[in-house]
């Protein structure tokens, strides 16, 4: 009776140390799975490229999640376009399609502006700092506004090991904007040789300011062309949505006869041409 028990007893302290190590184990390994970074579905070259426009866009999303969104607003146009007006549900998902990565593109341009508006005052609370005595990175530690995602990416690769001349390259690559790669050198060449370049760095603030000075006037003189560019160029497609709203019937032609389809195909490419080209006469280095 005595062996039985002692057996038992052995035999549940070693099936409890085994499912306790087991456990252990399985802990380590969760842990270990949720540091290693999720696995992309997507081609890693896409998956680079598309990750660049979110973070030059100041847009704090996952690839595979920007795509979800762009999946789901092509079903939310298609549903609509069956409900309001199926002749339009071509159009609309091809809009909707193309309207994702149009929208990540004007998002990018609205943050290089933000960025290049922001960055002579950047630049003068790096130069206040360097002359009380503080360093550049403690600089673009505290600087707050729209470069505030930019720094806060270099401050990440610095707490890894990055040196600071390496993460500046970096941003000017991620940034391209017009003073970006000069700024960065500016602040490469502060660090090497400290506060008593600040003088340099005073210089390269008021070239900046000059050039925002010189671009405010270009674009002051040729508002009134942009304004007009818009006008006529969405001028058909405003009209194109108001005829199917009132007259469904006149706009099926467009959708349901081959003529009407070459039509349609022929304005929306003319469409895109003079956009393209209106904006190329319009367009600004900025």
């Amino acid at each position: 009776m005595m062996v039985p028990t002692v057996v038992g007893i052995t035999g549940g302290v070693v099936l409890a140390a085994g499912l306790a190590r087991t456990a252990s184990r399985a802990a380590i390994s969760n842990r270990a799975r949720r540091l290693r970074p999720p696995r992309s579905l997507l081609p890693p070259r896409v998956s680079a490229v598309i990750a660049a426009a979110l973070a030059r866009a100041d847009l704090e999303l996952a690839p595979e999640a920007a795509l979800r969104w762009l999946a789901l607003a092509i079903g939310v146009a298609a549903w609509f376009s069956m409900v309001m007006a199926p002749p339009l549900l071509v159009p609309s998902v091809l809009g909707a399609v193309v309207g994702g990565p149009v929208g990540l593109r004007l998002r990018c341009r609205h943050a290089d502006r933000a960025a290049r508006a922001a960055l002579p005052g950047a630049l003068d609370h790096v130069v206040a700092q360097l002359r009380a005595g503080g360093t550049v990175i403690e600089a673009l530690a505290e600087r707050p506004g729209p470069l505030r995602p930019d720094f806060g990416r270099m401050d990440a690769r610095l707490a890894i090991g990055a040196s600071l001349e390496h993460v500046l390259e970096q941003w000017s690559v991620e940034r391209p904007v017009p003073g970006v790669r000069a700024a960065a050198g500016a602040l490469c060449m502060v660090t090497t040789m400290g506060g008593s370049a600040a003088t340099a760095l005073e210089g390269v603030i008021q070239s900046l300011r000059n050039d925002d000075a010189a671009m405010g006037e270009a674009n002051a003189l040729s508002a009134q062309a942009r304004v007009s560019a818009l006008v006529v160029g969405a001028a058909p497609l405003a009209y194109l949505v108001f005829a199917t709203a009132t007259d469904p019937a006149s706009s099926r032609v467009l959708v349901s006869t081959g003529v009407g389809r070459i039509c349609l195909a022929v304005g929306i490419g003319l469409e895109v041409v003079a956009a393209v080209w209106m904006r190329t006469l319009l367009g600004s280095p900025a």
